[in-house]
């Protein structure tokens, strides 16, 4: 398995002018974990999501958002991944492979990336959205101006480096976003994708759990939030897929869900209601 890495000094110089210039410094090939870690790195989950995630009223967005013709006309919904690739990862590929599914992937940058290459390349190579999930994982809302742009940039250079193209999704951890984050994600080019649907499975460790809880909190329009690094979800998908289809749903990928996502800007915008149907034409 090949290792890729990043000169210090040329991160340094690259993330220098980032800060400055608001741009994405270009990536060497020397080892990316040798890159310098931030202090007030922390490791959270997106099942810890704030008090009251659950009772947002849907009646409360600012209007529908810019679905893709696609989905005007279908029952949409997005299936996306976080803090991946890991060991469960070669296994949920083979799952949407076999049932000709495309989801979408926010890649957390530092170990996950860097010990899997062959997945990152894979994910890619099958048609999947890769998005960046930030280099070490932490609360960005915490963090200066100047480390929001070192834990987004770092993993912009890991991905393309691995696969010839940056994301133009990303995924703050937590879901929890500022003007600041706001601010470096539309420098990068970067859109932020949030969710609407979740089993918090970091929290629901069962698999028949996980499944239960999507289909029943399965919307149209909605982006469906999993951890392809938990043992208990990954066997959940083929009865999450499934029983999406059975209740009418088209599974796509976050850019085929929205039209024209634009960076800087958040998808779904929370609480927004579902797309109106579109009447069918006459046959």
């Amino acid at each position: 398995m090949t290792a890729y890495r990043v000169s210090p000094r040329a991160m340094i110089a690259g993330l220098a002018a980032s800060i400055l210039l608001f741009g994405v410094g270009c990536a060497t090939g020397e080892r990316v974990s040798d890159a310098p870690k931030a202090d007030t790195a922390q490791h959270v989950h997106e099942g810890d999501e704030s008090p009251g995630f659950h009772d947002r009223p849907e009646a409360q967005g600012p209007g529908p958002l810019p679905y893709t013709p696609l989905c005007r006309a279908a029952k949409c919904i997005a299936l996306t991944f976080d803090d991946g690739p890991g060991p469960y990862t070669a296994n949920l590929l083979d799952i949407l492979g076999k049932e000709g599914v495309r989801a979408t992937f926010f890649l957390v940058g530092d170990k996950p990336v860097h010990t899997y290459p062959d997945l990152v390349r894979r994910i890619a190579a099958q048609g999947h959205v890769i998005g960046n999930h930030t280099w070490t994982h932490p609360v960005l809302t915490g963090l200066p101006e100047a480390e929001v742009l070192r834990q987004l940039s770092l993993t912009q250079q890991v991905i393309q480096q691995l696969t010839g193209h940056k994301p133009t999704l990303m995924r703050p951890p937590k879901g929890l976003t500022d003007a600041r984050v706001t601010g470096a994600t539309r420098a990068l080019g970067l859109s932020q994708i949030l969710w609407n649907v979740t089993a918090t499975d970091y929290h629901n460790r069962t698999t028949e759990l996980v499944r239960k809880l999507v289909l029943e909190r399965a919307r149209r329009g909605g982006v469906i939030l999993l951890h392809d690094v938990l043992p208990w979800t990954v066997p959940a998908v083929p009865g999450i897929i499934t029983g999406l289809r059975a209740a009418g749903y088209t599974l796509v990928t976050v850019p085929q869900l929205y039209e024209n996502m634009q960076p800087g800007e958040q998808y779904p915008v929370w609480a927004t209601p579902a797309p109106p149907s579109t009447p069918k034409p006459h046959s």
